[in-house]
C-alpha cells in the first residue's frame, strides 16, 4: 500500500510549509503533490524548499480542477488530501489517519478538527463532510464523473459518491489543527468575498447534487464513530 499526498495551493506563501513539514520521512507516502492553482505569491517558491512534485496551473482554476489535475499526475494506491492553509498539523495527525487504511473495508478516511479554533471545529462538528483533509481509495476518485467544476463543492461530491458506492468512510480527529482565517489571509474585504463565494458554491453543490437524497448520507456519516 502506497499513499500520493495532494495540495490544491492558493496564495499560501507562509503558510504551506506548515503542512509540508510533518509530511516528511513517511515510508508509506510514494510522493507529495502540490498543485499551484495560478498563485499570485511565492506560494510555488516555498513548495520548491521541499521534496515535492510542483505542477503550476497558469491562473486560478478552483479547488476540484487543482486536485483533478493532481490525481492525474499521481500514482499512489490511496490518495490523501490536505489544505494548503493548516495551523498545528502534526505526523501524529497523519499516522492516525493512515492506520485505518490497514483496516480491511474501510475505504475513506476523514480528518476533522477539534480543540483547535472555535470556528473551524464548530463547522467540522456540524459539517464533517466538508472537511478537506481526507484519505481516500484510488479507484473510488478515478470512478467520479466530471467532478473538476465543483470548486469548493468537491468535498461534498466525493463524500456523496462514496455514500452513493456503498464504501466504508471513517472519521477520525485532529486535535489543535485549524484553518487560518480567510480574512487574516487575504484582508478583510477580500476575506469575506471569497468566504461568501466559498460557502454558495458549497451549499450550491449540497442542494443540486443532494438534495433529492433527502440528505441521508449527511445524516449516516454522522453515525460512524470518531
Amino acid at each position: 500500500m502506497d499513499i500520493s499526498v495532494i495540495i490544491p495551493a492558493y496564495n499560501e506563501e507562509g503558510r504551506i510549509g506548515n503542512v509540508l513539514s510533518p509530511l516528511m520521512g513517511f515510508e508509506l507516502i510514494k510522493e507529495i503533490i502540490v498543485v499551484n492553482d495560478g498563485s499570485e505569491d511565492l506560494t510555488a517558491k516555498e513548495a520548491r524548499q521541499y521534496p515535492v512534485t510542483l505542477i503550476e496551473l497558469p491562473f486560478n482554476q478552483g479547488k476540484a480542477a487543482a486536485i483533478k489535475r493532481g490525481l492525474e499526475a499521481s500514482t499512489g494506491e490511496w490518495i490523501l488530501f490536505l489544505d494548503a492553509d493548516l495551523k498545528g498539523l502534526r505526523k501524529e495527525h497523519l499516522i492516525s489517519m493512515i492506520e485505518y487504511t490497514k483496516i480491511e473495508g474501510i475505504d475513506m478516511v476523514i480528518g476533522t478538527f477539534t480543540k483547535g479554533k472555535l470556528i473551524t471545529d464548530l463547522s467540522h462538528k456540524i459539517a464533517p463532510f466538508l472537511s478537506g483533509q481526507r484519505l481516500i481509495k484510488r479507484t473510488i476518485l478515478e470512478a467520479m464523473p466530471h467532478f473538476e467544476h465543483a470548486r469548493y463543492g468537491i468535498e461534498i461530491m466525493i463524500t456523496g459518491y462514496a455514500h452513493k458506492m456503498g464504501c466504508q468512510i471513517k472519521k477520525v480527529k485532529l486535535p489543535h489543527v485549524y484553518h487560518i482565517p480567510k480574512e487574516q489571509k487575504r484582508g478583510w474585504i477580500k476575506g469575506k468575498i471569497e468566504k461568501y463565494s466559498m460557502y454558495r458554491n458549497i451549499i450550491s453543490t449540497l442542494f443540486e447534487s443532494y438534495f433529492l437524497s433527502r440528505f441521508k448520507w449527511i445524516k449516516k456519516l454522522h453515525r460512524y464513530s470518531s
